[in-house]
């Protein structure tokens, strides 16, 4: 398995360095892209009724739900970064700390994937799924990841989701109290 790992990373990592232009773009995408997903949801909870922001923090819960699985995952079990074996191009300095799974691509698919369930989201979670893979990608096009710790992370966003999608009754009152006190504040501000 580690076999295939190092070589669906060097296929993707070897134009890693060739062109300026692509390092950057590539960088930009796995660096920036979880704080755009920040900003999205933050201007959806301030443009959007009452059920929307239900999905919200659904979406928000799953991402604490899904980091924090990645969290024990890494009390358990090391996997090195590329480039703490010596392998690849890595354009961005990043702590030697375990690759599995991507904690950037967690918080990613987990907001995605958590807006799948919803007709009213499903358009916006398909886009955000398109991202979260392109963002995924792109860390491992920088050298900080290998594309199994991306596949990791869309599998923890999947459970994660399916997790707090499977109990979104039992914490209905939990989101209307988020909800009202929000109101109250923002109505305050606004």
């Amino acid at each position: 398995m580690q076999q295939l790992n190092n070589l669906l990373f060097s296929a993707i990592n070897q134009f890693a360095g060739q062109n300026q232009f692509f390092d950057y773009l590539f960088i930009f995408f796995a660096e920036a892209m979880p704080y755009a997903f920040i900003v999205l949801v933050v201007i959806l909870w301030f443009r959007s009724k009452e059920q929307s922001k239900r999905y919200l923090i659904g979406a928000t819960l799953t991402s604490v739900v899904g980091i924090t699985i990645n969290t024990l995952i890494a009390q358990v079990y090391f996997h090195p970064r590329p480039f703490m074996n010596n392998l690849g191009t890595t354009l961005v300095e990043h702590a030697a700390n375990s690759s599995f799974p991507s904690d950037h691509t967690t918080f990613m698919f987990c907001i995605a994937f958590s807006l799948l369930f919803h007709r009213a989201t499903r358009k916006l979670a398909f886009g955000l799924t398109a991202l979260a893979v392109v963002g995924g990608l792109s860390r491992v096009y920088i050298g900080v990841h290998f594309p199994f710790d991306i596949a990791g992370a869309a599998i923890i966003g999947a459970l994660s989701a399916m997790m707090v999608h499977s109990i979104r009754h039992k914490l209905a009152t939990c989101y209307n109290v988020i909800i009202s006190i929000s109101d109250r504040l923002t109505g305050r501000i606004l």
